[in-house]
C-alpha cells in the first residue's frame, strides 16, 4: 500500500541528509559565502572558482552560499566574481585531509556603482504636484556641502539662501522661518545649526526628501512656505555596525545593528571641537570671541517589528549652539549704538523623544500614528539690551489613516493635536529689526520688561481624496480645518491638485491651495507684540510638466504664483499689525541624470521676483530673498568603483538691500550726541551677483567589512569675493563703507570609519 507519492517521500528523505554528509561522501569541498562588502548582504548567482582555474566552479545560492568541489586536501585560492561587481582578490583557504573540509570561506564583493547608488523605493506620498524627491546619498556627494544633505538641498531649484555661513532655505519666495520640517513623520525643534552652517541630522541616517515647495496637500503644518518631509532610514539588521566621522569642524559616532530577530536600533552623538582648540581670541576691532561657536546634536531610534503589519519605533534626538562674544566700546558698531557695549551670548536647544506606530489595517488600509514632546530653550544675553530667556514644552500627536476605498479612490483623514506651554522671562530694549524698517537703534529704544507663562492647545482635520476619473486624470480635493485656542481663530481651507498623464513618461500637474501660519512668537505676547494679531495666509498657484527621458534623463519646469496677506509689520503703538501684503512668482527648471552608468548630476535654473508691500503706507519693495535668476549645476563622475569627482557651480542675482543715503545728528542725549543714517528706499540697491565653485573628491578604502571614507573639498575654488552685505563706521560716510565679503577659497576635508 502507497502511503505517499513517490516524489514527496525522495524530497522527506532527501530533506533529512545535511549537504555537509552529502558533500562528505562525494570527497573534499570548499564551503562558504559570498557577501557583498559593507552591507553583508548575501548574493545569489555569483561564481566561485580556484584562482587560475575559472573551469573549476560553483554557484553561490540564495543566501550566497557555495560548495566547491576539489581534487584532495590542501591549500586553495579562491576567488569570486558575477554581474555588478568587481573579481575578489584571492581569499586563502586550508582543506583538513581528515574531515575533508576547512573553515567556511567568506568572500566580499565590491558592487562596481556603490558610493552614490540611488535606491528606488516605494512613494511616502503619491501626490506629485510640486514635490521633488531625492535621496540622502544624492545630496550628500553634493561638492561644498561637506557631506551634509542638507546643505546639499541648496542646490535644488526654487531655493536659496541669506548667506554661506546660513543655509536655512527660503523657498519660493517666503521667508526661512515660513518652513516646516518633519522627520520621520514628527516635528524637530530646529533643522541647523547657527542658523545654517550646518544640519542637526546625522548625514548616514538621510534615507531621503520629499521637499514640497508649495501647493502642498492638507495632510501637513500650517506654513506658508515649503515643507521638508526627511525620512530617516531604518536601523541596520543585518549586523552590527560601528561608524566614526571626522572633519574639519566636527566628529560624530554612530552605533547602528539588530538586537534580536525583529528589533533593531541605531544611536549616534555629534560634537564641533574647534572650540576645544582654539580658546579665547584676541580682541579684533573691538570684538572678542570669549566662547568660540559650538554646537552638539544626537539621534537615537530603537525599531521594533511587532508583526508583518505593525512595525513600532521610538525617537530620541536634540541639538544645543552656545556662543559668546565680548563688544567693547570701541568697536564701530558700540560707536554706532552705545548699549551694545557687553557681553552677547545665546544658548539654543532642543529635545525631543516620541514614538511612531505604522499598521497595515487591511490589504487596502493603513495607519501612521505619532506622538512627541518636545522641549525648546532660549537663552539670550545682549550687552546693555538686556537678556531673553524662553523655555518651551510641546506635545504633538498626529494620525493619518490612508484608505483605498475603490480603484478610483485614496482616502486620506489626518487627526493633529498640539499642545504648548511657555515660560517667558524677558528685559529688552525693544527695537526687534524688521525687514519693514532698515533703522534699528536700540539706545533710543524704550526697555520691556515681560515674565510670564503662556499657554495654547491647536487641533487640525485633514482630509484628501485622490480621485482617478479616468485612466490618465487624477483629481486631488483636500480641505484642512483647524483651531488655534491661543488665537480663537477656526480655520478651513481648501486644497485641489491635478495629474495628467499624457503617456507613461510625461505628466503634466496643477495645484492651488490656501494656507496660514502663526506669526512669530515674540510677535503674539503682550508688551513685546500683539496678542490680537491673526493669521499670516497665502494663495498658492502652480503648473507643472515632468517629463521622463531616457538613460537616467528626466526633466521637470514649474511655474508658480503666490499671493501673501496679513503679514506682519511693525506698528508705533500696538507694536504689530497684520498689515502688509506681497507675491511671489517665477519658474523653474530641473534637468537630472541618475546614475546609471559611471556619472550623474543635474541642472536648474530659476527665475522669480518675491515683493513686498507695507499696506499703511503703501511702499513697496523687493523682499530680502529676492534673488531673480539662480542656476545650479551639480556633476559627480564615478572614475573608479573606489574614487569619486565632484563639482558644483553656483550662480544668483545679488540681494537686495536699503542703501545709506545720508546722515542726521540725534541730540537726544546732548552730552553724546551722535551720527545716525538716513535710508533710502527699502531694496533700492543690490549687492553684486554670487557665484562659486566648488570642487570633492571621495575614495573608499575596504579591508575585509571594514570601510574607510575620505574626502577633500574646495569651496570657491577660484577665490570669488562674494559679498553678504556693506558696513559703516560711525560717520556713516561714503569712504567707510566696506564690503562684507563670504567664504574664500578654502579647503576642507573629513573621514569616516566604519567597522
Amino acid at each position: 500500500m502507497r502511503w505517499f507519492p513517490v516524489p514527496v517521500l525522495v524530497i522527506a528523505l532527501l530533506t533529512g541528509i545535511s549537504s555537509a554528509a552529502i558533500a562528505q561522501q562525494a570527497g573534499p569541498a570548499i564551503q562558504g559565502k559570498v557577501l557583498e562588502k559593507g552591507t553583508r548582504k548575501p548574493l545569489e548567482g555569483m561564481t566561485v572558482f580556484p584562482a587560475g582555474r575559472e573551469e573549476e566552479t560553483a554557484v553561490t545560492g540564495r543566501d550566497g552560499s557555495f560548495l566547491l568541489p576539489v581534487e584532495a586536501a590542501g591549500d586553495y585560492s579562491l576567488v569570486a566574481a558575477g554581474p555588478g561587481y568587481e573579481r575578489s582578490a584571492p581569499v586563502n583557504v586550508s582543506v583538513d585531509k581528515q574531515e575533508f573540509r576547512g573553515k567556511e570561506a567568506i568572500i566580499f564583493l565590491m558592487p562596481v556603482y556603490a558610493m552614490n547608488e540611488v535606491v528606488v523605493e516605494g512613494e511616502r506620498n503619491q501626490d506629485k504636484t510640486s514635490k521633488t524627491t531625492i535621496s540622502g546619498k544624492e545630496l550628500t556627494g553634493v561638492a561644498g556641502s561637506g557631506g551634509d544633505p542638507l546643505r546639499g538641498m541648496q542646490a535644488l531649484p526654487g531655493i536659496t539662501t541669506a548667506s554661506d555661513g546660513f543655509s536655512n532655505p527660503a523657498i519660493r519666495g517666503s521667508n526661512p522661518g515660513s518652513n516646516f520640517y518633519y522627520t520621520d513623520f514628527l516635528p524637530v525643534g530646529y533643522m541647523f545649526h547657527m542658523g545654517g552652517l550646518v544640519s542637526v541630522v546625522n548625514a548616514d541616517l538621510v534615507n531621503d526628501f520629499n521637499i514640497y515647495s508649495s501647493a502642498f496637500g492638507p495632510e501637513f503644518a500650517d506654513v506658508t512656505g515649503g515643507v521638508i518631509d526627511v525620512k530617516l532610514r531604518d536601523p541596520r539588521q543585518d549586523r552590527l555596525v560601528r561608524k566614526v566621522n571626522i572633519s574639519l569642524l566636527e566628529a560624530d559616532f554612530l552605533i547602528d545593528g539588530p538586537v534580536s530577530e525583529n528589533q533593531s536600533f541605531y544611536a549616534g552623538a555629534r560634537r564641533s571641537y574647534y572650540d576645544l582648540f582654539v580658546g579665547d581670541l584676541d580682541e579684533e576691532d573691538g570684538i572678542k570671541v570669549t566662547q568660540f561657536p559650538e554646537y552638539y546634536d544626537y539621534q537615537g531610534k530603537y525599531l521594533w517589528k511587532l508583526s508583518e503589519d505593525h512595525t513600532l519605533a521610538f525617537h530620541l534626538n536634540g541639538a544645543n549652539d552656545q556662543m559668546k562674544v565680548t563688544i567693547s566700546g570701541e568697536a564701530k558698531e558700540a560707536k554706532k549704538d552705545p548699549v551694545l557695549v557687553g557681553d552677547f551670548a545665546f544658548d539654543l536647544s532642543y529635545n525631543t523623544a516620541g514614538a511612531t506606530l505604522h499598521s497595515k489595517l487591511s490589504p487596502r488600509a493603513s495607519n501612521t500614528v505619532g506622538l512627541s514632546y518636545l522641549d525648546t530653550g532660549i537663552k539670550q544675553q545682549m550687552g546693555r539690551i538686556g537678556y531673553v530667556t524662553v523655555d518651551q514644552g510641546t506635545v504633538f500627536l498626529r494620525d493619518n489613516v490612508n484608505l483605498a476605498a475603490d480603484p478610483q479612490h485614496d482616502l486620506l483623514l489626518g487627526v493633529e493635536y498640539v499642545s504648548w506651554n511657555v515660560d517667558i522671562d524677558l528685559d529688552i530694549l525693544n527695537d526687534i529689526p524688521s525687514e519693514w524698517d532698515p533703522d534699528t537703534d536700540f539706545t533710543s529704544a524704550e526697555r520691556v520688561i515681560y515674565n510670564d507663562t503662556i499657554s495654547g492647545d491647536y487641533w487640525g482635520l485633514a482630509l484628501k481624496d485622490r480621485w482617478k476619473i479616468a485612466e490618465p486624470f487624477t483629481l486631488v480635493i483636500g480641505q484642512r480645518t483647524t483651531y488655534d485656542q491661543y488665537l480663537d481663530i477656526y480655520k478651513t481651507e481648501p486644497r485641489l491638485g491635478a495629474e495628467y498623464a499624457v503617456t507613461g513618461d510625461t505628466l503634466i500637474t496643477a495645484g492651488w491651495g490656501k494656507y496660514h501660519e502663526l506669526p512669530a512668537g515674540y510677535q503674539i505676547i503682550e508688551k513685546l507684540g500683539n496678542p490680537d494679531l491673526s493669521y499670516i495666509q497665502a494663495d498658492h498657484y502652480v503648473l507643472g510638466l515632468d517629463q521622463q527621458l531616457v538613460n537616467g534623463w528626466s526633466a521637470k519646469i514649474e511655474g508658480y504664483f503666490k499671493k501673501l496677506y496679513n503679514l506682519v509689520v511693525p506698528h508705533d503703538t500696538l507694536n504689530y499689525i497684520n498689515a502688509g501684503s506681497g507675491r511671489a512668482y517665477g519658474a523653474e527648471l530641473l534637468i537630472k541624470k541618475n546614475l546609471t552608468t559611471n556619472w550623474w548630476g543635474w541642472v536648474s535654473a530659476a527665475y522669480a521676483k518675491t515683493e513686498r508691500r507695507n499696506d499703511l503706507t503703501g511702499q513697496e519693495f523687493p523682499s530680502a530673498y529676492d534673488q531673480p535668476y539662480i542656476i545650479n549645476i551639480v556633476y559627480n563622475w564615478k572614475i573608479t568603483p573606489k574614487w569619486t569627482f565632484g563639482a558644483k557651480w553656483r550662480y544668483q542675482s545679488g540681494a537686495p538691500f536699503t542703501p545709506v543715503v545720508g546722515t542726521y545728528q540725534d541730540t537726544t542725549d546732548p552730552a553724546n550726541p551722535r551720527t545716525r543714517p538716513i535710508y533710502g528706499p527699502l531694496g533700492s540697491e543690490r549687492l553684486p551677483s554670487y557665484h562659486r565653485l566648488d570642487l570633492r573628491v571621495a575614495a573608499e578604502v575596504w579591508s575585509g567589512i571594514n570601510k574607510l571614507e575620505f574626502y577633500v573639498e574646495i569651496v570657491n575654488a577660484y577665490n570669488q569675493k562674494n559679498i553678504s552685505g556693506y558696513q559703516y563706521d560711525e560717520t556713516y560716510s561714503p569712504a567707510t563703507r566696506e564690503p562684507v565679503e563670504q567664504l574664500p577659497f578654502l579647503p576642507f576635508f573629513g573621514f569616516k570609519l566604519e567597522f
